[in-house]
């Protein structure tokens, strides 16, 4: 089935899932890609074909609404118009030429600063969210003339070495080590699951302390970098209380070390504001971006002030090379993004339908026992999900994999393989689409249960 179709439409499931069409094309892509894609695209075995808005459409003709925005890239939505008529234009005058100025190099950096404070008005581009943190590592390193990087528990910044270890003990990195050396971890400040045993009433940010006693006592006093979420993404959607990145901030002004906000995921709107750390006061050293500010074509950055990109080994020429960094096509799509972004029409919907998504989540958890907490900002929301409410023992893959499938029979669908479950749709979403999807949900966790 082909042709434009209307997004409202959505959920509307045609045939089974996945339909005759899609297991014949998986069968054929099976064939030659590795067997190490996502457990989600494993698991429904769809195969998409269009997308527009908050939906995507499969080649059986079954429309989704998107809940997760294609691993929270498409922001602004799917297929914006005026996004493909930048990248087409500007394909058809330079498909690329390394890292050479360009026209629309130009302009992309001057809407990017148009959005940050003056401490972050210097650029350096990438391809992808690993690249950008990879670099930033080597950044810190740099300035600083130290080598040790501080980082927290359940951190996602990639799956290169570097940024590998600076993930404290997620389970994407066992069987790769050894790792790094230098990399610090310390608990976060996750309140549902409180490393101190402490309720949000009664801890003042308590965890905020022993980043310092990591540093104390496991540091040989060469702290490079401070490297943090503002909210954690796919360690679990955990937004940090305002206190504890402020802290942060005093730790790297009190030993010289860089602050680093990986805002890969949590930038372009997805939180609420443009960028997450405007909610916490606190401005980073150096700022990561990447995911939504393309709307689907690859890109990366750093942010940060000249002096820091230009000083040390990292300042020389050539040192911050890469071959499809600072692409014009990548530009063309992100001064696009931004372009339809500057009025900021598309952040108020972001903000206010994911209020009315979080208020029906909490309401749905409270008929769901299997539902042991709901949190988030803006649109970037979870569900975590529990075989026991007491002893907040998650859930094993099975059931995750059995939610997944009763959602997309019903026309959902959402990215994560594990027991919280993140709900990040296009910012553009309406709320009669977001709520049909929460219907969805709330049907699929019964059925499951």
């Amino acid at each position: 089935m082909s042709g434009p179709f209307d997004p409202e439409l959505a959920p509307l499931v045609r045939t089974a899932v996945p339909g005759p069409r899609s297991e014949e094309l998986w069968a054929r892509d099976a064939a030659h890609h590795a067997s190490n894609s996502s457990p989600a695209a494993q698991w429904l075995r769809l195969v998409l074909q269009d997308g527009q808005g908050a939906a995507v459409r499969d080649v059986d003709g079954n429309l989704f609404v998107d809940f997760s925005s294609g691993a929270v890239v498409a922001n602004i939505g799917h297929a914006p118009p005026a996004v493909a008529r930048a990248v087409a234009e500007e394909a058809g005058r330079l498909m690329h030429y390394f890292d050479f100025a360009t026209p629309a190099r130009a302009a992309f950096f001057e809407a990017l600063a148009a959005t940050l404070p003056p401490a972050l008005q210097t650029f350096q581009m990438y391809s992808t969210g690993a690249e950008a943190v990879e670099a930033a590592l080597r950044l810190a390193k740099s300035y600083t003339g130290n080598y040790e990087v501080l980082s927290f528990h359940q951190a996602w910044h990639g799956r290169t070495l570097g940024a590998m270890s600076a993930m404290g003990g997620f389970p994407m990195k066992t069987g790769y080590g050894p790792f790094a050396p230098g990399a610090l971890h310390a608990p976060n400040a996750n309140c549902y699951r409180c490393p101190l045993d402490l309720t949000p009433d009664r801890c003042g940010v308590a965890c905020a302390g022993l980043a310092d006693r990591v540093v104390a006592q496991s540091s040989e006093g060469r702290l490079a970098a401070v490297l943090v979420e503002p909210v954690q993404g796919v360690g679990g959607v955990v937004p940090f209380p305002p206190a504890f990145l402020a802290h942060l901030r005093d730790l790297c002004d009190r030993t010289g070390a860089l602050l680093i906000f990986d805002e890969i995921l949590t930038g372009v709107g997805r939180t609420g504001p443009m960028w997450a750390f405007e909610t916490s006061g606190v401005v980073p050293d150096v700022l990561l971006a990447g995911k939504g500010l393309a709307s689907g074509y690859p890109i990366s950055l750093i942010a940060s002030r000249r002096e820091v990109l230009d000083t040390g080994p990292f300042g020389r020429p050539g040192a911050g090379a890469s071959t499809f960094a600072s692409g014009n096509l990548a530009c063309a799509a992100g001064v696009a993004t931004l372009g339809l972004l500057a009025d900021g029409d598309i952040l108020a919907n972001g903000r206010r339908v994911g209020t009315v998504m979080l208020a029906a989540l909490r309401e749905l958890a409270g008929r769901h026992p299997i539902v042991g907490d709901v949190r988030g900002a803006g649109m970037l929301l979870a569900v975590e999900l529990v075989a026991d409410r007491v002893a907040k023992t998650p859930v094993g893959p099975a059931t995750v994999r059995r939610l997944l499938e009763a959602l997309a029979r019903r026309g959902v669908l959402v990215a994560g393989a594990g027991p919280v479950v993140r709900i990040t749709p296009p910012l553009v979403i309406s709320e009669r689409m977001a709520l049909a999807g929460v219907q969805a949900l709330d049907q699929a966790l019964a059925e499951v249960a």
